[in-house]
């Protein structure tokens, strides 16, 4: 009696896949019809806000897909989440708060303080990123484990999903995954 119950398990989380799968081709769809680029919108996001873009994703928010971006600037203790549109980079929500530096964990703080102290371009990174693995980048974020502080790329092509870590300090990269 346990085998259709496995079937049925393995059925289920086979659509899961298929559906994540399904949902990371519709979002290189949308990026490609975008009018306002990725690399735009970090521009733009890095020349009206201090601090460093510590996540970035798409958002679908009532059938609305925009560029989701958080910054943090560790000398105001601000943290800013910003909703861009793809079509023309307006901001579409805007939500500042104050932060505690006690409300960073150890690794988030350590994270911000290597990135700040970098010669890091993210932009720089984007572009080869998108060129190297032909690919484009669905969402990236900031972390720090093991002593290293790393942006960690989620990236969709013709081969499907696969994640790159990219280094802040000496700009190494390297694929972790395919799907």
């Amino acid at each position: 009696m346990k085998f259709p119950k496995l079937i049925g398990m393995t059925l289920a989380f086979t659509s899961l896949s298929v559906l994540a799968g399904n949902d990371n081709a519709l979002s290189a769809l949308a990026l490609k019809q975008a009018n306002y680029s990725l690399e735009q919108a970090v521009e733009k996001v890095q020349n009206n806000y201090k601090g460093q873009i510590i996540e970035f994703e798409l958002e679908d928010d009532n059938n609305q897909l925009s560029y989701e971006i958080e910054v943090i600037d560790v000398i105001t203790k601000e943290k800013h989440k910003l909703e861009l549109s793809l079509e023309d980079g307006s901001v579409l929500k805007e939500k500042s708060k104050s932060i505690g530096i006690k409300r960073l964990d150890d690794d988030e703080l350590a994270a911000l303080t290597d990135l700040q102290a970098s010669d890091f371009n993210l932009n720089k990174i984007i572009a080869l990123l998108k060129e190297q693995y032909k690919a484009d980048i669905l969402e990236f974020e900031l972390e720090n484990e093991k002593g290293i502080t790393f942006y960690k790329f989620k990236l969709f092509s013709e081969q499907g999903t696969q994640q790159v870590l990219v280094d802040v300090k000496t700009g190494s990269m390297i694929s972790v995954m395919k799907k």
